[in-house]
């Protein structure tokens, strides 16, 4: 839950325009959905029952984080025009799709690794997209963070195996993670 609430905190700062603050609340969100796995999986005396629950709660965060929040993001940098609207129901539809191929195919069985790109690694590019909010000017920006979102939505529906974050690579994307949100939170208090 705390993802979601990270996620809700994103959409509010969005709508406000406060576009590091959102970042960096959805790297927050990011964390704490790479990490309920493993601290779900601690968990001692769960039952069957439990367990898809949690799975199924992970999955909903995983929609509104990176299938709303996204679009959200997209539709205010573009001051909600209509034209911005396409990439945020892309971004949607894409998500749901990606989350309900993995709902009921799972990992691929051979290499255990993702087919598609996850949601949470989705949410990281889309984060670094919004790096260049202040670099390039506003209409190129808008141009670049919509062309990034329909890329990055191929790349959750694609066929393309993405290997499961384990040990060191599963650190490392959290410290990714945490520097972008030290970015932002630079872009924020300058």
């Amino acid at each position: 839950l705390c993802g979601l609430a990270s996620s809700v905190l994103a959409i509010l700062l969005a709508v406000r325009a406060e576009f590091a603050g959102a970042a960096i609340a959805l790297v927050a969100a990011f964390v704490f959905d790479v990490v309920d796995g493993p601290v779900a999986a601690r968990a001692k005396n769960r039952d069957a029952d439990q367990s898809t629950f949690g799975a199924n709660l992970d999955s909903l965060a995983d929609m509104v984080s990176a299938g709303v929040v996204l679009g959200v993001i997209i539709l205010a940098y573009g001051n909600f025009a209509v034209a911005y609207l396409p990439f945020a129901v892309v971004l949607a539809a894409a998500t749901a799709l990606r989350l309900s191929y993995f709902n009921v195919h799972g990992l691929d069985a051979e290499s255990g690794a993702y087919t598609g790109l996850p949601t949470d690694l989705a949410i990281i590019g889309f984060v670094t997209l919004m790096l260049l909010d202040g670099p390039l000017e506003l209409p190129a920006f808008r141009i670049a963070l919509s062309a990034g979102a329909v890329l990055l939505a191929a790349a959750m529906v694609s066929s393309l195996p993405i290997p499961k974050l384990t040990g060191r690579s599963y650190g490392a994307v959290i410290a990714f993670g945490m520097m972008l949100a030290a970015l932002h939170a630079i872009r924020l208090w300058s």
